[in-house]
Protein backbone atom coordinates (compact mmCIF):
# COMPACT_ATOMS: atom_id res chain seq x y z
CA UNK A 1 0.00 0.00 0.00
CA UNK A 2 1.47 3.42 -1.02
CA UNK A 3 2.75 5.73 1.67
CA UNK A 4 1.03 8.93 2.75
CA UNK A 5 2.41 12.05 4.42
CA UNK A 6 0.21 11.37 7.44
CA UNK A 7 1.61 7.84 7.81
CA UNK A 8 5.18 9.08 7.48
CA UNK A 9 4.69 11.80 10.11
CA UNK A 10 3.11 9.35 12.56
CA UNK A 11 5.80 6.66 12.10
CA UNK A 12 7.96 6.44 15.26
CA UNK A 13 11.29 4.69 15.92
CA UNK A 14 10.94 1.27 17.59
CA UNK A 15 14.54 0.33 18.31
CA UNK A 16 15.20 -1.31 14.94
CA UNK A 17 15.43 -0.25 11.29
CA UNK A 18 11.96 0.00 9.72
CA UNK A 19 11.36 -0.20 5.96
CA UNK A 20 8.06 1.22 4.66
CA UNK A 21 7.44 0.48 0.97
CA UNK A 22 5.81 2.96 -1.45
CA UNK A 23 6.04 0.82 -4.59
CA UNK A 24 8.25 0.65 -7.71
CA UNK A 25 11.37 0.30 -5.56
CA UNK A 26 10.79 3.39 -3.39
CA UNK A 27 10.80 2.93 0.39
CA UNK A 28 11.20 4.99 3.53
CA UNK A 29 13.74 3.74 6.04
CA UNK A 30 13.36 4.79 9.69
CA UNK A 31 16.59 4.35 11.65
CA UNK A 32 16.82 3.34 15.28
CA UNK A 33 17.48 6.98 16.15
CA UNK A 34 14.35 8.08 14.26
CA UNK A 35 15.77 9.64 11.03
CA UNK A 36 13.63 8.98 7.95
CA UNK A 37 15.43 8.37 4.63
CA UNK A 38 13.90 7.77 1.20
CA UNK A 39 15.72 5.09 -0.82
CA UNK A 40 15.23 3.53 -4.23
CA UNK A 41 16.07 -0.17 -4.68
CA UNK A 42 17.17 -1.11 -8.19
CA UNK A 43 18.78 -4.04 -10.02
CA UNK A 44 21.65 -3.36 -12.42
CA UNK A 45 24.27 -5.68 -13.96
CA UNK A 46 22.89 -8.64 -12.00
CA UNK A 47 23.03 -7.08 -8.55
CA UNK A 48 20.76 -5.09 -6.23
CA UNK A 49 21.73 -1.59 -5.09
CA UNK A 50 20.21 1.28 -3.13
CA UNK A 51 20.03 4.89 -4.34
CA UNK A 52 19.70 7.32 -1.41
CA UNK A 53 17.17 9.95 -2.43
CA UNK A 54 17.13 12.14 0.66
CA UNK A 55 15.86 12.71 4.18
CA UNK A 56 12.26 13.45 5.05
CA UNK A 57 10.91 16.13 5.48
CA UNK A 58 13.69 17.97 3.54
CA UNK A 59 12.63 15.77 0.65
CA UNK A 60 8.85 15.43 0.49
CA UNK A 61 7.03 12.26 -0.57
CA UNK A 62 6.07 13.87 -3.90
CA UNK A 63 9.68 14.92 -4.56
CA UNK A 64 10.95 11.45 -3.58
CA UNK A 65 8.61 9.82 -6.10
CA UNK A 66 9.78 12.23 -8.84
CA UNK A 67 13.45 11.49 -8.13
CA UNK A 68 12.67 7.73 -8.01
CA UNK A 69 11.10 7.99 -11.49
CA UNK A 70 14.19 9.84 -12.84
CA UNK A 71 16.42 7.17 -11.34
CA UNK A 72 14.32 4.40 -12.97
CA UNK A 73 14.89 6.03 -16.37
CA UNK A 74 18.66 6.03 -15.78
CA UNK A 75 18.61 2.37 -14.73
CA UNK A 76 16.73 1.42 -17.93
CA UNK A 77 19.59 3.13 -19.83
CA UNK A 78 22.13 1.05 -17.90
CA UNK A 79 23.27 3.99 -15.76
CA UNK A 80 23.76 3.71 -12.03
CA UNK A 81 21.85 6.69 -10.51
CA UNK A 82 24.28 6.92 -7.58
CA UNK A 83 27.26 7.20 -9.95
CA UNK A 84 25.34 9.65 -12.11
CA UNK A 85 24.67 11.90 -9.10
CA UNK A 86 28.36 11.80 -8.08
CA UNK A 87 29.39 12.77 -11.59
CA UNK A 88 26.94 15.68 -11.69
CA UNK A 89 28.10 16.92 -8.29
CA UNK A 90 31.74 16.70 -9.40
CA UNK A 91 30.94 18.69 -12.56
CA UNK A 92 29.04 21.30 -10.55
CA UNK A 93 31.88 21.61 -8.04
CA UNK A 94 34.37 22.01 -10.87
CA UNK A 95 32.19 24.70 -12.44
CA UNK A 96 31.90 26.54 -9.12
CA UNK A 97 35.66 26.30 -8.64
CA UNK A 98 36.20 27.75 -12.10
CA UNK A 99 33.78 30.59 -11.34
CA UNK A 100 35.63 31.37 -8.11
CA UNK A 101 38.96 31.30 -9.95
CA UNK A 102 37.57 33.49 -12.73
CA UNK A 103 36.31 36.04 -10.22
CA UNK A 104 39.89 36.45 -9.03
CA UNK A 105 41.26 36.96 -12.56
CA UNK A 106 41.75 40.35 -14.19
CA UNK A 107 38.74 41.38 -16.25
CA UNK A 108 38.93 43.15 -19.59
CA UNK A 109 37.74 46.41 -18.00
CA UNK A 110 40.45 46.18 -15.32
CA UNK A 111 43.08 45.59 -18.00
CA UNK A 112 41.83 48.56 -20.01
CA UNK A 113 41.93 50.81 -16.94
CA UNK A 114 45.49 49.74 -16.07
CA UNK A 115 46.61 50.21 -19.69
CA UNK A 116 44.94 53.64 -19.86
CA UNK A 117 46.84 54.75 -16.76
CA UNK A 118 50.07 53.54 -18.38
CA UNK A 119 49.36 55.44 -21.62
CA UNK A 120 48.53 58.70 -19.79
CA UNK A 121 51.62 58.60 -17.54
CA UNK A 122 54.78 60.55 -18.36
CA UNK A 123 58.13 58.86 -17.83
CA UNK A 124 61.00 61.27 -17.20
CA UNK A 125 60.99 63.95 -19.90
CA UNK A 126 58.85 61.83 -22.20
CA UNK A 127 55.31 63.11 -22.73
CA UNK A 128 52.42 60.66 -22.20
CA UNK A 129 51.31 58.72 -25.26
CA UNK A 130 47.69 59.67 -24.59
CA UNK A 131 46.49 63.07 -23.49
CA UNK A 132 43.32 63.32 -21.42
CA UNK A 133 41.16 64.26 -24.42
CA UNK A 134 42.43 61.17 -26.26
CA UNK A 135 41.64 59.01 -23.23
CA UNK A 136 38.15 60.53 -23.04
CA UNK A 137 37.44 59.60 -26.67
CA UNK A 138 38.67 56.03 -26.14
CA UNK A 139 36.57 55.74 -22.97
CA UNK A 140 33.41 56.78 -24.82
CA UNK A 141 34.02 54.22 -27.58
CA UNK A 142 34.76 51.36 -25.19
CA UNK A 143 31.83 52.13 -22.88
CA UNK A 144 29.46 52.05 -25.85
CA UNK A 145 30.88 49.31 -28.06
CA UNK A 146 33.14 47.03 -25.99
CA UNK A 147 32.39 46.88 -22.27
CA UNK A 148 28.78 45.62 -22.63
CA UNK A 149 30.06 42.33 -24.10
CA UNK A 150 33.65 42.06 -22.82
CA UNK A 151 33.97 44.33 -19.78
CA UNK A 152 33.42 41.72 -17.05
CA UNK A 153 35.02 38.81 -18.87
CA UNK A 154 38.41 37.56 -17.58
CA UNK A 155 41.15 38.49 -20.03
CA UNK A 156 42.52 34.93 -20.10
CA UNK A 157 39.14 33.69 -21.34
CA UNK A 158 38.84 36.19 -24.20
CA UNK A 159 39.50 34.66 -27.61
CA UNK A 160 40.06 36.16 -31.03
CA UNK A 161 36.46 35.12 -31.79
CA UNK A 162 35.24 37.40 -28.99
CA UNK A 163 37.24 40.32 -30.35
CA UNK A 164 36.11 39.66 -33.92
CA UNK A 165 32.44 39.47 -32.85
CA UNK A 166 32.80 42.81 -31.06
CA UNK A 167 34.38 44.48 -34.09
CA UNK A 168 31.86 42.94 -36.51
CA UNK A 169 28.99 44.30 -34.41
CA UNK A 170 30.48 47.79 -34.75
CA UNK A 171 30.99 47.26 -38.48
CA UNK A 172 27.35 46.22 -38.93
CA UNK A 173 26.30 49.61 -37.55
CA UNK A 174 28.44 51.25 -40.22
CA UNK A 175 30.83 53.04 -37.86
CA UNK A 176 34.01 51.85 -39.58
CA UNK A 177 36.16 54.61 -38.14
CA UNK A 178 35.24 53.53 -34.58
CA UNK A 179 35.85 49.91 -35.54
CA UNK A 180 39.37 50.71 -36.73
CA UNK A 181 40.22 52.82 -33.69
CA UNK A 182 38.98 50.15 -31.28
CA UNK A 183 40.88 47.47 -33.20
CA UNK A 184 44.05 49.55 -32.87
CA UNK A 185 43.57 49.76 -29.10
CA UNK A 186 42.90 46.00 -28.99
CA UNK A 187 46.29 45.43 -30.62
CA UNK A 188 48.09 47.65 -28.13
CA UNK A 189 46.10 46.33 -25.17
CA UNK A 190 46.82 42.64 -25.72
CA UNK A 191 50.49 43.23 -26.52
CA UNK A 192 50.67 45.00 -23.16
CA UNK A 193 48.85 42.11 -21.43
CA UNK A 194 51.22 39.60 -23.01
CA UNK A 195 54.22 41.66 -21.90
CA UNK A 196 52.84 41.84 -18.35
CA UNK A 197 52.27 38.05 -18.46
CA UNK A 198 48.56 38.36 -17.79
CA UNK A 199 48.01 36.15 -20.84
CA UNK A 200 50.16 33.55 -22.57
CA UNK A 201 49.35 34.60 -26.14
CA UNK A 202 48.66 37.90 -27.86
CA UNK A 203 44.99 37.24 -28.66
CA UNK A 204 44.48 40.32 -30.85
CA UNK A 205 47.31 39.18 -33.11
CA UNK A 206 45.04 36.42 -34.46
CA UNK A 207 42.10 38.64 -35.46
CA UNK A 208 41.27 37.87 -39.09
CA UNK A 209 41.39 41.00 -41.26
CA UNK A 210 39.47 39.12 -43.96
CA UNK A 211 36.26 39.67 -41.99
CA UNK A 212 36.34 43.45 -42.20
CA UNK A 213 35.44 45.75 -45.05
CA UNK A 214 37.96 48.40 -45.97
CA UNK A 215 37.47 51.86 -44.52
CA UNK A 216 38.09 54.57 -47.07
CA UNK A 217 39.62 57.58 -45.35
CA UNK A 218 37.46 60.68 -45.62
CA UNK A 219 39.42 63.68 -46.83
CA UNK A 220 38.75 67.02 -45.21
CA UNK A 221 36.87 69.49 -47.38
CA UNK A 222 39.17 72.13 -48.78
CA UNK A 223 39.60 74.43 -51.76
CA UNK A 224 42.49 74.37 -54.20
CA UNK A 225 42.00 77.25 -56.63
CA UNK A 226 42.45 80.99 -56.19
CA UNK A 227 38.83 81.73 -57.09
CA UNK A 228 37.54 79.17 -54.57
CA UNK A 229 39.75 80.61 -51.85
CA UNK A 230 38.49 84.14 -52.64
CA UNK A 231 34.91 82.95 -52.05
CA UNK A 232 35.90 81.41 -48.71
CA UNK A 233 37.72 84.59 -47.61
CA UNK A 234 34.70 86.70 -48.51
CA UNK A 235 32.43 84.49 -46.40
CA UNK A 236 34.88 84.50 -43.51
CA UNK A 237 34.99 88.30 -43.59
CA UNK A 238 31.25 88.44 -42.94
CA UNK A 239 31.12 85.51 -40.51
CA UNK A 240 28.50 85.74 -37.76
CA UNK A 241 29.96 84.14 -34.63
CA UNK A 242 31.47 85.10 -31.30
CA UNK A 243 34.55 87.32 -31.54
CA UNK A 244 36.75 84.51 -30.20
CA UNK A 245 35.56 82.06 -32.85
CA UNK A 246 35.92 84.65 -35.63
CA UNK A 247 39.51 85.43 -34.64
CA UNK A 248 40.37 81.80 -34.12
CA UNK A 249 39.27 80.92 -37.66
CA UNK A 250 41.27 83.83 -39.07
CA UNK A 251 44.38 82.76 -37.16
CA UNK A 252 43.81 79.11 -38.11
CA UNK A 253 43.87 80.02 -41.78
CA UNK A 254 47.06 82.06 -41.33
CA UNK A 255 48.84 79.34 -39.33
CA UNK A 256 47.18 76.28 -40.93
CA UNK A 257 47.71 74.38 -37.70
CA UNK A 258 45.38 71.59 -36.67
CA UNK A 259 42.04 72.98 -35.38
CA UNK A 260 42.55 71.61 -31.88
CA UNK A 261 46.01 73.17 -31.64
CA UNK A 262 44.61 76.58 -32.61
CA UNK A 263 41.45 76.51 -30.48
CA UNK A 264 43.38 75.38 -27.38
CA UNK A 265 46.33 77.73 -27.88
CA UNK A 266 47.70 79.02 -24.57
CA UNK A 267 49.27 82.40 -23.86
CA UNK A 268 52.22 80.57 -22.30
CA UNK A 269 52.98 79.21 -25.79
CA UNK A 270 52.97 82.65 -27.43
CA UNK A 271 56.18 84.68 -27.65
CA UNK A 272 55.25 88.02 -29.21
CA UNK A 273 58.78 89.38 -28.94
CA UNK A 274 60.33 86.64 -31.06
CA UNK A 275 57.18 86.42 -33.19
CA UNK A 276 56.57 82.74 -32.72
CA UNK A 277 54.44 80.13 -30.99
CA UNK A 278 56.28 77.36 -29.19
CA UNK A 279 54.20 74.19 -28.92
CA UNK A 280 55.42 71.56 -26.48
CA UNK A 281 55.35 67.86 -27.41
CA UNK A 282 51.91 66.25 -27.39
CA UNK A 283 50.36 63.08 -28.71
CA UNK A 284 48.25 64.91 -31.28
CA UNK A 285 50.53 63.75 -34.13
CA UNK A 286 53.22 66.09 -32.81
CA UNK A 287 55.60 64.34 -30.42
CA UNK A 288 58.69 66.47 -31.13
CA UNK A 289 57.52 69.89 -30.08
CA UNK A 290 57.11 72.60 -32.69
CA UNK A 291 57.81 76.26 -33.41
CA UNK A 292 55.26 78.23 -35.46
CA UNK A 293 56.58 81.49 -36.96
CA UNK A 294 54.11 84.40 -36.77
CA UNK A 295 53.41 86.65 -39.70
CA UNK A 296 52.66 90.31 -39.21
CA UNK A 297 48.94 89.59 -39.70
CA UNK A 298 48.92 86.71 -37.17
CA UNK A 299 50.78 88.88 -34.66
CA UNK A 300 48.13 91.58 -35.07
CA UNK A 301 45.32 89.13 -34.20
CA UNK A 302 47.12 88.02 -31.05
CA UNK A 303 47.83 91.57 -29.97
CA UNK A 304 44.13 92.45 -30.38
CA UNK A 305 43.19 89.51 -28.18
CA UNK A 306 45.63 90.26 -25.37
CA UNK A 307 43.49 92.83 -23.53
CA UNK A 308 40.52 90.44 -23.66
CA UNK A 309 41.92 87.04 -22.68
CA UNK A 310 45.54 87.37 -21.48
CA UNK A 311 44.31 87.19 -17.87
CA UNK A 312 43.35 83.56 -18.61
CA UNK A 313 45.39 80.55 -19.75
CA UNK A 314 43.82 80.45 -23.20
CA UNK A 315 44.16 82.82 -26.14
CA UNK A 316 40.66 81.89 -27.30
CA UNK A 317 39.01 81.75 -23.90
CA UNK A 318 35.39 80.59 -23.98
CA UNK A 319 33.00 83.50 -23.44
CA UNK A 320 30.56 81.15 -21.69
CA UNK A 321 32.47 81.00 -18.42
CA UNK A 322 33.51 77.36 -18.69
CA UNK A 323 37.07 78.11 -17.59
CA UNK A 324 38.33 76.51 -20.80
CA UNK A 325 39.09 77.47 -24.35
CA UNK A 326 36.51 77.51 -27.12
CA UNK A 327 35.90 74.01 -28.45
CA UNK A 328 37.31 72.64 -31.68
CA UNK A 329 33.75 71.78 -32.75
CA UNK A 330 32.69 75.43 -32.46
CA UNK A 331 34.92 76.29 -35.44
CA UNK A 332 33.29 73.83 -37.82
CA UNK A 333 29.84 74.66 -36.47
CA UNK A 334 30.39 78.38 -37.17
CA UNK A 335 31.39 77.66 -40.77
CA UNK A 336 28.34 75.47 -41.37
CA UNK A 337 25.93 77.98 -39.81
CA UNK A 338 27.28 80.68 -42.08
CA UNK A 339 27.02 78.59 -45.23
CA UNK A 340 30.77 78.05 -45.65
CA UNK A 341 30.39 74.61 -47.22
CA UNK A 342 33.52 74.67 -49.34
CA UNK A 343 35.97 74.01 -46.53
CA UNK A 344 36.27 72.92 -42.91
CA UNK A 345 38.87 74.01 -40.32
CA UNK A 346 41.18 71.06 -40.98
CA UNK A 347 40.87 71.74 -44.69
CA UNK A 348 42.79 75.01 -44.18
CA UNK A 349 45.93 72.84 -44.02
CA UNK A 350 45.28 71.19 -47.39
CA UNK A 351 44.49 74.54 -49.00
CA UNK A 352 47.66 76.18 -47.67
CA UNK A 353 49.82 73.22 -48.68
CA UNK A 354 48.46 73.22 -52.25
CA UNK A 355 48.85 76.99 -52.65
CA UNK A 356 52.37 77.16 -51.17
CA UNK A 357 53.57 74.34 -53.38
CA UNK A 358 52.19 76.17 -56.42
CA UNK A 359 53.92 79.34 -55.22
CA UNK A 360 57.23 77.48 -55.47
CA UNK A 361 58.13 77.03 -51.81
CA UNK A 362 60.35 74.14 -50.79
CA UNK A 363 58.25 71.00 -50.18
CA UNK A 364 60.21 70.08 -47.07
CA UNK A 365 59.67 73.52 -45.54
CA UNK A 366 55.93 73.15 -46.15
CA UNK A 367 55.87 69.69 -44.57
CA UNK A 368 57.76 70.99 -41.55
CA UNK A 369 55.30 73.85 -41.18
CA UNK A 370 52.44 71.35 -41.34
CA UNK A 371 54.18 69.55 -38.44
CA UNK A 372 54.47 66.42 -40.55
CA UNK A 373 57.26 64.02 -39.66
CA UNK A 374 60.05 63.88 -42.23
CA UNK A 375 61.18 60.27 -42.50
CA UNK A 376 64.78 59.12 -42.51
CA UNK A 377 67.85 61.04 -41.44
CA UNK A 378 66.35 64.26 -42.84
CA UNK A 379 63.75 64.07 -40.10
CA UNK A 380 66.24 64.10 -37.23
CA UNK A 381 66.37 67.84 -36.52
CA UNK A 382 65.59 70.08 -33.60
CA UNK A 383 62.17 71.67 -33.21
CA UNK A 384 63.29 75.01 -34.75
CA UNK A 385 64.40 73.39 -38.06
CA UNK A 386 64.55 75.86 -40.99
CA UNK A 387 62.97 78.53 -38.83
CA UNK A 388 64.28 81.45 -40.91
CA UNK A 389 62.92 79.96 -44.11
CA UNK A 390 59.60 79.18 -42.49
CA UNK A 391 59.26 82.77 -41.23
CA UNK A 392 59.47 83.87 -44.87
CA UNK A 393 57.01 81.18 -45.92
CA UNK A 394 54.43 82.19 -43.31
CA UNK A 395 54.70 85.88 -44.16
CA UNK A 396 54.32 85.12 -47.86
CA UNK A 397 51.18 83.06 -47.15
CA UNK A 398 49.65 85.83 -45.01
CA UNK A 399 50.45 88.46 -47.65
CA UNK A 400 48.89 86.26 -50.33
CA UNK A 401 45.64 85.96 -48.33
CA UNK A 402 45.67 89.72 -47.68
CA UNK A 403 46.03 90.42 -51.42
CA UNK A 404 43.11 88.11 -52.20
CA UNK A 405 40.91 89.97 -49.71
CA UNK A 406 42.02 93.28 -51.22
CA UNK A 407 41.12 92.21 -54.75
CA UNK A 408 37.55 91.27 -53.86
CA UNK A 409 35.09 93.58 -55.58
CA UNK A 410 37.62 94.80 -58.18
Amino acid sequence: MPLTDVAIRKAKPNGKVQKLSDGNGLRLEISKAGSKIFKYRFKLHGGDSDFVIGEYPLVSLVEARRLRDEARVLVKQGINPTDFRKQKRAEKNAELAEQVASSELMTFRQLYEEFSEFKTTSFGDRAPDWQLDTLHKHNLRFEKHVFPSLGDKPVVHISEDDLEDCLLAIQEHGTLSNRNKIKTVFNMLFKYAKGKRYIKRDTAKYISDALFVKHEAKHYKHVTTRSELEVVLQKLDGLKATYEVQQCLRLALLLFTRPGETAKLKWSEVDLESRQIIKEPTVMKMKRGFVIPLSRQALSILEDLMPLTSHTDYVFYSPYGTGRSISTESLGNALRRNGVDEINPHGFRHTASTALNEMGFDAEEIELQLSHIIKGTRGVYNKAEKLVQRHKLMQAWADYLERLVGTQGD
